[in-house]
């Protein structure tokens, strides 16, 4: 084996020259500066990170993937990337630098998960002109890269301060055939590099690393290690983290639906996977977090509903049980403090998942929490002035001088919440989420035996309901908001024609002659949302359009992830003290457009209409007739009157509720003909 000391490509030496920096500056700025002095140096691709990451695990602990494989195995950390040389030496490309069209990404599971305790988490599978790969986690928060090299080119392992969410190292040590990262990590290899070399930061070379054990250890962090990997090897490279992370409260779960599905659009299921795998991820202890966790270090109460709604729907019962706890106990909490939505949006969350759970010792824990929130709904509706509450958690650094962040609302108008969220008033959306809360808070009372605080939830949703009508043929209605929430997930419409007519002007603005979504919005979660009133329109057509158009732009292609706003919204900070991500073009991923997703695809297969008297059960709203060619089956989709399993063959439907009875309607697809069984 040999060690070298040369530069690190023919033609370049890499961050070898001296480079200027000012004192004091963030990891970040560092990255920006040395990016300007050596604008041709390979540097990360800044787009489309993922976190690979054990369900739970604080936010010091994710790691991130971006497109080609470049790494890092925990936030701050380092980068790893794959370097591919030709036979003298020249770059050919780098994880980094492959075009996105040359890469085939996707999320693969194990039969036999490496995880403990029944974990199974999904693996990041890339596949490039040069060379597959695979990254993982393992047992103790460890990672794990397997790597196939294609072809006769030369393909380097790099070690280096910079990465999709490096840090200034502090040390780096080749010992034994193993290599050792800022006195934390140790990488090893299933077979030997053909070749090492460990490089000082400027100014800080020494004898000793002629020797055939190289090492450094300086602050400035600048130096970096390559390892050439040998041809016509297949390499097993763990990355093992002694820094073991804190207890997780969250229980053990599989990371992806617990619902079979045999359909004949693979990206179907693989899509709905993703969704469920990239939102456990992102968890931190038993808490939600809107997006990417560094982005967001913090639970919100409004993107951590729809995020528990989703789980629960996808089969996660218990863990969206344990994410609960904090919705039911406190009232506010979310980066913009006391606001409006909370009461309606905390009581749809904790309403469904009683549902879904069907466990009378949770309802009953439930209970006194359903109660109180409830009582908040009347309190807005009854307020004479400026109604004020205390918020648990940090705010926003943007928004932590505002005055009015401990607001719910303003005095009530002509009975109408003016209530506060995301610092304006929209009327339609608090009294949605507020109806959609009440509703549920009845249904947990009739669970429990309580007629009578039923009919009371139910009183109070009546009036808030009278109110959204009112204020639907206002100028109040002109507001996003308010087609989020109509009949997904409220059910407060009453004139589905009214309201189709205003939704049908929204679309026509926001889509081309061919009904294709215009441009590239900035709040994703809006969009699927408006799709998933199309779907309970019965207008599945318009709601593949906009599924088609989120799988062509994904944020990291092949992985289901989407964005939010542009830049650093709602920005921690956090990531200034990383060197990565150093141009955040958006927050991705996004868990509450995950979560829409989500709810979406399920919904597609089945949902419970509740915009009747009584609830019906709709059975393949989503489904195109393409698919009625092959056979079809759901086995253990949950909704809130029980878990259904539905089929199809050859023009027969048979559906089962293990539940209630329900009237059972077919979506559009179906042929009118088609042969329903069904069994309770």
């Amino acid at each position: 084996m040999a060690f070298r000391l040369l530069g690190f490509l023919s033609g370049a030496a890499f961050l070898l020259s001296p480079l200027s920096s000012a004192a004091g500056e963030t990891p970040r700025a560092s990255v920006l500066s040395a990016m300007a002095q050596r604008p041709k140096d390979p540097w990360p691709r800044g787009q489309g990170h993922v976190v690979l990451a054990v369900p739970g695990s604080p936010e010091d602990f994710k790691a991130y993937h971006e497109p080609g494989g470049s790494f890092s195995p925990a936030f701050a950390s380092f980068g790893v990337s794959l370097w591919v040389t030709g036979e003298k030496g020249g770059l050919v490309a780098t994880s980094d630098s492959i075009p996105l069209e040359q890469l085939t990404q996707r999320l693969v599971w194990s039969d036999k998960p490496a995880w403990p305790r029944g974990l199974d988490l999904p693996a990041i599978a890339t596949r490039t002109p040069y060379y597959d790969i695979e990254w993982s986690a393992l047992a103790g928060g460890d990672r794990q890269l397997h790597l196939r090299a294609k072809g006769t080119n030369h393909t380097w392992l790099v070690v280096r301060s910079v990465g999709p969410a490096g840090a200034p190292l502090t040390s780096l040590n080749w010992l034994d055939g193993r290599l050792f990262v800022s006195d934390r990590w140790v990488i090893r290899f299933s077979a030997s590099p053909a070749e090492v070399e460990v490089v000082p930061p400027p100014g800080q070379e020494s004898r000793e690393l002629k020797t055939a054990e190289p090492r450094w250890q300086a602050e400035k962090a600048w130096g970096y290690a390559r390892l050439r990997l040998m041809r016509n090897q297949e390499y097993w490279i763990t990355i093992e983290d002694t820094l073991l992370p804190p207890p997780n409260p969250l229980p053990s779960a599989p990371a992806r639906a617990r619902i079979k599905l045999k359909l004949p659009d693979a990206s179907f299921v693989e899509c709905l996977n993703a969704q469920v795998a990239h939102l456990m991820m992102g968890l931190v202890n038993n808490e939600t977090r809107p997006g990417d966790p560094n982005n967001y270090p913090l639970n919100w109460l409004r993107d951590g509903a729809y995020i528990i709604v989703a789980l629960a729907r996808a089969g996660q019962i218990e863990v969206a049980k344990g994410l609960s706890r904090p919705f039911a106990e406190y009232e506010f909490f979310g980066g913009f403090g006391s606001e409006a939505d909370a009461p309606g949006l905390a009581l749809w969350t904790l309403g469904e998942v009683s549902a879904l759970a069907n466990d009378p010792k949770f309802d009953a824990w439930l209970w006194p929490h359903v109660q109180r929130k409830a009582d908040l709904i009347g309190e807005m509706l009854a307020a004479k002035g400026p109604l004020r509450k205390p918020y648990l958690g940090p705010i926003v650094p943007a928004h932590a001088g505002k005055q009015d962040l401990d607001l719910v609302c303003d005095a009530a108008q002509d009975g109408l919440i003016q209530g506060r969220m995301d610092w304006h008033r929209p009327i339609l959306y608090i009294h949605a989420v507020s109806y959609a809360g009440l509703r549920n808070a009845a249904n947990v009372a009739n669970r429990l035996g309580k007629p009578e605080a039923a009919e009371a939830f139910l009183r109070l949703a009546a009036q808030v309901c009278e109110g959204w009508l009112k204020a639907f043929n206002t100028a109040e209605a002109n507001n996003d908001r308010t087609f989020i929430s109509g009949l997904y997930p409220a059910w407060i419409v009453a004139d589905r024609e009214a309201y189709q007519t205003k939704l049908a002007a929204r679309r026509a603005a926001s889509h081309d002659s061919n009904d294709v979504l215009k441009g590239s919005p900035l709040w994703t979660y809006f969009n699927l949302a408006e799709a998933h009133q199309w779907l309970a329109l019965g207008q599945p057509e318009k709601v593949w359009s906009d599924v088609h158009w989120f799988w062509k732009n994904q944020a990291s292609p092949g992985l289901y992830t989407w964005w939010e706003g542009s830049g650093e919204e709602n920005t921690f900070h956090r990531w200034e003290q990383a060197r990565g991500w150093v141009k955040p073009p958006h927050v991705t991923p996004h868990y509450w457009t995950a979560a829409e997703m989500l709810l979406l695809q399920l919904d597609m297969l089945a949902y419970v209409d509740e915009s009747a008297g009584s609830p019906t059960l709709v059975v393949g709203a989503g489904v195109p007739a393409a698919w009625l060619a092959k056979a079809i089956s759901v086995e253990n989709l949950p909704t809130r009157l029980g878990k259904v399993d539905w089929s199809w063959d050859r023009g027969r439907l048979t559906v089962k509720v293990k539940g209630a009875k329900c009237g059972v309607k077919l979506g559009p697809a179906f042929p009118a003909d088609t042969k329903l069984r069904i069994r309770d």
